[in-house]
């Protein structure tokens, strides 16, 4: 009787090892941790701006000059405009990555407003990217540096608890969205 060769289980070990070599790779190097100044986990981004905090913050807090500022979003839509202000607390808007709104879009709540200081928004009804996650939010940190200069922080986070499955994607998706968060 010929003896059962080994090969297939070595290479077959071999090669489970190496991707969780490789996925551990990814998460200890990914640009999603704990950050200075943040109880949480988060992806973040700054810049230096040559404007005021209250000009930033105004701006930007207007959706009609998403197209003008974003890498990645085409345009945003006030949903909620007739009763509540855009870029204030409450605030509801679309997001979409195409002109013909096909595609890559999701919702945005302002959950939080700290006038030329902070703005944070809930998303939510992702659709069209190729992996999501619950529990997403995002921040606009704005620090004063001069009388016309500031420093402006995007951040993407969970707001709430998440699920290990979800937080592994957030450790490899924050390459791409390290990427998205730059003006």
């Amino acid at each position: 009787m010929a003896k059962r060769s080994r090969k297939p289980i070595k290479w077959l070990t071999g090669f489970i090892l190496s991707a969780l070599l490789l996925l551990s790779l990814a998460i200890f190097l990914s640009p999603y941790g704990r950050k200075s100044g943040h109880s949480y986990r988060l992806v973040s981004h700054s810049l230096e701006i040559d404007a005021t905090p209250k000009t930033v913050f105004n701006y930007l807090g207007e959706s009609a000059h998403a197209s003008e500022w974003s890498v990645y979003v085409h345009h945003i839509t006030p949903l909620n405009a007739d009763s509540i202000s855009d870029g204030l607390v409450g605030s509801r808007r679309r997001c979409f990555r195409r002109a013909d709104e096909a595609g890559t879009r999701w919702d945005e709540l302002i959950t939080e407003v700290v006038p030329y200081q902070k703005r944070q928004l809930t998303l939510n009804h992702l659709i069209g990217f190729p992996m999501s996650a619950d529990n997403l939010a995002t921040e606009q940190i704005y620090m004063p540096l001069s009388t016309e200069r500031c420093q402006l922080t995007f951040t993407v986070f969970f707001f709430q608890e998440s699920s290990l499955i979800d937080e592994l994607k957030m450790y490899l998706a924050a390459y791409v969205i390290k990427n998205l968060l730059v003006l």
